[in-house]
């Protein structure tokens, strides 16, 4: 295959790259990793090798001076090699790793308050009953199912390694003995001692089920006092429900046995489930449709002025970000100018948050690169793209294939 590979003829000389994206892949992730360089004006890969690491990088730079712009994410590596190899060339930071950055540290804040938010989902009551496990457990341990019963198994085991992971730490020990420990991430565990309290998993969210337009009549009927999901499934029947009846039992059920309280006959109120932090995040800044089967907008209005409420720096936090996503939607109308720049950057940098602080030091530890970011039009998606590529010719040949032969598969003309 190499051989005939090498015997393929060349393409013809190609101009010297002007514009380049630059960006890393797994060879073996977690050990070893390699470098992909895209010409972004051709829009095309140029170069693929092992390593990432400032001299490989750098080595490559020295041997191509004709390029004036590099897009690269975050990565301290390549910014070093060009700084080295190309002083004069203009680095350009990814916008789409901006706002991952931004969202990672907002995460954390919020998983640092995970009392808050379950105060203000317990503030906030739901019209409509969702079919999910989290609407509260069975009284009688038989009316669970399978699923359910592994559920609550699987978070009896999580609680139990967080109260280990935090009486070690307690104890005094550092984040990385408590990982080597318990044999797990030190990013979890830090997720655990920022928490502040158990960090409980949010509800996934469902997808329509055939039950959703009979939801208001069952708990019509449950609220007239019918304990008996066959006769409200065959009333269904008569309506032109054509679902099973387990899912009309298992809706019942949950309305009569709420929280593992006793039976009631009314309806009782429901609270919001307790988000995530990341689907927190997406109400914080306005994204939408982030789920199926997720409470009206105005439960998520609801739940955010309660925990801004609670917690008013989370108000602030979500200023920041908003006009920080605000800043970068003006990019390709050029509003943006370097003094409004400059007086979001100061107001990230005194916010009561001390993640968001942390967010403003990295943006002004790399501050030319992140303006640049702001006023050109090139990024690093063709880079990703083609990375993309590269990891599919990487499992067609079941992962096997040596550094010159993909790179043979990368370069070559299909």
């Amino acid at each position: 295959m190499l051989r005939e590979l090498r015997r393929a003829p060349g393409c013809k000389r190609k101009p010297r790259p002007r514009v380049v994206g630059i960006d890393d892949w797994a060879i073996a992730r977690g050990h070893q990793y390699g470098t992909i360089i895209v010409d972004l004006e051709r829009r095309e890969p140029i170069e693929v090798f092992a390593g990432r690491d400032a001299i490989a990088v750098t080595a490559w730079m020295r041997a191509h001076r004709s390029i004036e712009i590099v897009a690269r994410d975050r990565a301290g590596a390549y910014s070093e090699a060009v700084d080295i190899a190309l002083p004069a060339a203009k680095q350009v930071s990814d916008r789409w790793h901006l706002l991952s950055n931004l969202r990672d540290n907002v995460e954390r804040l919020l998983y640092r308050l995970g009392p808050q938010l379950r105060q203000a989902a317990q503030k906030v009551e739901v019209g409509r009953v969702t079919l999910g496990r989290r609407g509260g457990g069975l009284s009688r341990f038989n009316s669970l199912r399978s699923w359910q019963r592994l559920s609550d198994q699987r978070r009896a085991t999580r609680l139990a390694l967080y109260e280990r992971v935090m009486a070690l730490r307690a104890q005094g020990c550092t984040i990385r003995g408590i990982a080597r420990e318990f044999s797990m991430s030190s990013a979890t565990v830090l997720k655990f001692v920022h928490a502040g309290a158990f960090p409980e998993r949010a509800p996934k969210a469902r997808g329509p089920t055939p039950l959703d337009r009979y939801r208001d009549y069952i708990e019509e009927r449950v609220a007239q006092g019918c304990r008996f999901p066959e006769l409200i499934w065959l009333e269904l029947k008569q309506r032109g429900y054509k679902g099973s009846r387990a899912s009309v039992q298992s809706c019942v059920t949950r309305l009569l046995f709420p929280q593992g309280k006793a039976p009631l006959v009314q309806v009782p109120a429901r609270t919001m489930p307790i988000p995530s932090a990341r689907r927190v995040f997406g109400w914080l800044v306005g994204w939408k449709n982030l789920a199926v089967e997720e409470p009206k907008s105005a439960d998520h209005e609801r739940f955010v002025q309660a925990l801004c409420k609670i917690e008013p720096v989370v108000g602030e936090v979500r200023s920041l970000a908003r006009e920080f996503l605000g800043l970068i939607h003006r990019i390709f109308r050029n509003l943006c100018d370097d003094g409004e720049f400059a007086w979001r950057l100061g107001r990230l940098s005194c916010c009561d948050a001390a993640e968001m602080r942390r967010f403003a030091q990295s943006l002004r530890a790399d501050l030319p690169a992140v303006r640049a970011a702001f006023k050109l039009p090139w990024s690093n998606g063709q880079t990703e793209g083609h990375v993309n590529r590269l990891k599919l010719l990487k499992r067609q040949m079941y992962g096997r294939a040596n550094i010159e032969l993909l790179r043979l598969r990368v370069l070559k003309p299909n």
